[in-house]
């Protein structure tokens, strides 16, 4: 009997609790319909059509509020959507973390409660009105946020892509080539 005392079920109580929320918070629903919450130039923007990096293409490329629809595929940190692209309607897969229940707003920050809810916002994916307003907030961030720039325009070039538009499809096949000549596959 004494086992049955000295046995840690606090801890095995809170770890089934635990285990609980984290199967309700993961389970995304079969049809349910998702946002984009990244912006087009996100290498995660693009529907690949598997989840092997080295052997997927890219089917098409998602903006930021996109409307997707969640199918009832995961993979790891993938998951299965149709989406319209253009004038067609494209199945394929994408990282979770890009997708939100909830379509996101941008709103002025007109007042205090704004400015805390378009903070929350900047969190979730930082927009050009959003870096514009923080870039004329303080010369540090000018300053910072102009090395960003810097930094992404050099890695843009030697990806093989426009400095300032890249395109993430172009990054990702130069990616797979490099690992297929280097024998990385």
């Amino acid at each position: 009997m004494k086992w049955w005392k000295k046995f840690p079920w606090r801890r095995l109580l809170a770890l089934l609790l635990v285990l609980v929320a984290l199967a309700f918070a993961s389970n995304l629903v079969q049809g349910e319909t998702m946002y984009v919450k990244v912006d087009s130039s996100s290498p995660d923007a693009v529907i690949q059509s598997s989840t092997d990096f080295f052997e997927s293409e890219a089917l098409g490329k998602l903006t930021f509020n996109d409307e997707v629809e969640m199918l009832d595929q995961k993979d790891g940190e993938y998951v299965k959507i149709r989406a319209k692209i253009g004038d067609k309607e494209v199945e394929g897969w994408v990282k979770a973390l890009i997708l939100s229940k909830d379509k996101l707003l941008v709103e002025p920050r007109a007042t205090e409660s704004a400015g805390a809810k378009s903070s929350a916002q900047t969190s979730k994916g930082l927009n050009e009105q959003i870096e514009k307003e923080m870039r004329e907030g303080s010369p540090e961030m000018n300053t910072a946020l102009a090395r960003i720039d810097n930094f992404e325009s050099s890695r843009n070039r030697l990806l093989g892509g426009d400095a300032t538009k890249p395109k993430p499809e172009v990054q990702q096949q130069h990616v797979k080539d490099f690992a297929t000549n280097g024998k990385l596959k």
